[in-house]
C-alpha cells in the first residue's frame, strides 16, 4: 500500500500524522492507509464467517417458507436470514480486537503515528512500569467493554437469549 498509494500514485502520505485541528481532510488522508491496512485482514475474516453463517441459514425451512409465501427476496435476506446469521458473527467480533491491538503496534511504527502501540513500546524500552500497567489496563478494560457490548447486542437481536 505504501509503495502503490504513497510512492507511485502520491495519493496518500507515506508516514506521519496530521492533527485534526489542521483540517479534516488532511487528518483523514494521514489515517486512511494505516486504518485500511489494519482492518483489512480482520474484515476478511468477519466477512467469511458472515458468508458461511448466511449460507447455513438460507438452507433453513423457515427461509423456504418465507419465499413460498411470496415475500420479496430482500425481505427474506435482510429481515429473516441476516438477523439469524449475524449471531455467530457477533460472537467472533470481540476476539479480533486483541489482534487489532497487536497489529496497531506494528502499524503505528511503520506509519510513524503516535498511539497506544508506540506508547507501550517506548515504555517497555524505558522500563516505565506504571505506563505499561496503565496501557495494559486501558486495553483490558476496552476489551471487556467490547465483549459486554456484544453480549448486550445479543439480547436485541435474539429474544430467545436470556441472561440469568
Amino acid at each position: 500500500m505504501i509503495l502503490v498509494f504513497g510512492v507511485w500514485l502520491r495519493w496518500l502520505p507515506v508516514a506521519g500524522y496530521v492533527p485534526l485541528d489542521v483540517g479534516l481532510w488532511p487528518n483523514a488522508r494521514s489515517l486512511l492507509m494505516p486504518s485500511v491496512s489494519l482492518g483489512l485482514v480482520q474484515s476478511a475474516l468477519i466477512a467469511s464467517i458472515t458468508r458461511s453463517s448466511m449460507l447455513d441459514v438460507l438452507r433453513e425451512q423457515y427461509i423456504l417458507a418465507s419465499r413460498a409465501k411470496g415475500l420479496a427476496e430482500s425481505a427474506v435476506v435482510y429481515k429473516h436470514a441476516l438477523k439469524n446469521a449475524i449471531i455467530p458473527t457477533l460472537t467472533v467480533i470481540g476476539i479480533p480486537f486483541a489482534i487489532l491491538v497487536g497489529g496497531a503496534v506494528v502499524i503505528e511504527t511503520v506509519f510513524n503515528i503516535p498511539g497506544l502501540g508506540r506508547l507501550i513500546i517506548s515504555a517497555v524500552l524505558r522500563r516505565d512500569y506504571p505506563v505499561i500497567q496503565g496501557v495494559v489496563l486501558v486495553i483490558a478494560v476496552t476489551y471487556t467493554l467490547i465483549n459486554l457490548a456484544v453480549d448486550l447486542v445479543y439480547l436485541t437481536l435474539d429474544p430467545r437469549i436470556r441472561y440469568q
